[in-house]
């Protein structure tokens, strides 16, 4: 059989994404504000909130990586902002429409997560991502 042929392309976030967090994180304010909770209840509950969203918002606009590969031979590359490249696993990969989340493991990087949507990735990429993870899923199950 015919090896699949390696995929690589530029990742960058998502400024949908990034939109979506920043519209639904006052909405989640406006929510505690008027549920019936204590005052100090509130308090503490929309300041844990508030860093989660905002600490999650700024690690997610910083990738820990510029360029992703993914080789014949079936491992994963990750370019670094800086230039460096590091391996990859491919720990799991959900895919749910135009959106794909490949959850990658290295030695190196530790975990790290790659949002692909359609303003970050183009519709060929992701495709073709979509046609080797089925792939790849469908061989995992044969074998198990």
């Amino acid at each position: 059989m015919k090896s699949a042929p390696a995929i690589g392309f530029d990742y960058r976030p998502s400024r949908l994404l990034a939109a979506g967090v920043a519209v639904v994180w006052p909405f989640a304010m406006l929510a505690l504000a008027f549920c019936g909770l204590p005052a100090w209840s509130k308090t503490v509950l929309a300041v844990g909130a508030s860093a989660y969203a905002i600490g999650s918002l700024l690690e997610f606009l910083r990738p820990r990586c510029a360029r992703l590969s993914w080789h014949e031979a079936g491992h994963w590359r990750l370019r670094a902002p800086g230039g460096h490249e590091h391996p990859a696993e491919l720990r799991h990969a959900t895919v749910l429409g135009d959106v794909i989340v490949l959850s990658l493991r290295g030695p190196s990087i530790g975990k790290t997560s790659i949002l692909l949507l359609p303003d970050n990735c183009d519709a060929d990429t992701r495709r073709r991502l979509r046609v080797r993870l089925a792939r790849v899923q469908a061989g995992d199950r044969r074998h198990a």
